[in-house]
């Protein structure tokens, strides 16, 4: 096995950190190659239209969607190369985590996740690291009476790295100047007192 193909074996499997493994990334001009060239078919893949080298680049290692995405791509390269791996889990372990302890009206930037909510003491249990991500939730995320309701996708504002607070909803109704019903939700920031407001439609 050569030198590149022991480095991507080592990052699957958990030998070889993130941040050393993007180092080699930028640094490893032999292993740019191999993950550039054309070696392996990826037709019907996510990886069809660039290369696994131009993939792994892009990916951000400092939050776990970025990590969990780096290593299910180079687990896949290394698979069609046939080169047999015991993949480490603790990526995909901690990003699940994350995702099922997360209330369903809050879809965060897995930056601010990672920052703000995951805990930092890698000695917690299971159960402890969840009562902690959803404690660090409901002490960022405010609201006056009930969570916002709402029809789409999340989309509770943070400004400066802070959450703004939740006042309330109100429907918006068919009208002359309105052509679709929908709702309007009311948020504060509790620094400057400015209300903002997201619109959504059904």
């Amino acid at each position: 096995m050569t030198d590149e193909l022991q480095i991507l074996k080592d990052f699957v499997e958990g030998k070889l950190s993130d941040k050393d493994f993007e180092q080699q990334l930028y640094t490893n001009s032999d292993l740019e190659t191999l993950l550039s060239g054309s070696a392996v078919n990826w037709s019907g893949t996510y990886l069809e239209n660039t290369t696994v080298f131009l993939f792994l680049a892009e990916q951000n290692y400092k939050n776990p969607e970025g990590r969990l995405n780096a290593q299910g791509a180079t687990k896949l390269f290394l698979e069609k190369m046939g080169i047999e791996i015991n993949p480490l889990t603790q990526h995909s372990d901690h990003f699940d985590l994350l995702l099922s302890t997360s209330p369903k009206y809050i879809d965060a930037e897995p930056n601010f996740i990672e920052k703000y909510i995951a805990p930092k003491d890698k000695t917690l249990s299971k159960s402890q690291q969840k009562q902690y991500i959803k404690q660090r939730y409901a002490e960022l995320f405010k609201y006056q009476t009930k969570p916002p309701q709402w029809i789409q996708n999340p989309n509770w504002p943070i400004r400066k790295e802070k959450p703004l607070f939740f006042l309330g909803q109100m429907e918006i109704k068919k009208s002359a100047l309105l052509h679709d019903e929908g709702k309007v939700y009311l948020f504060i920031d509790p620094e400057t007192g400015n209300i903002e407001t997201v619109k959504q439609f059904y």
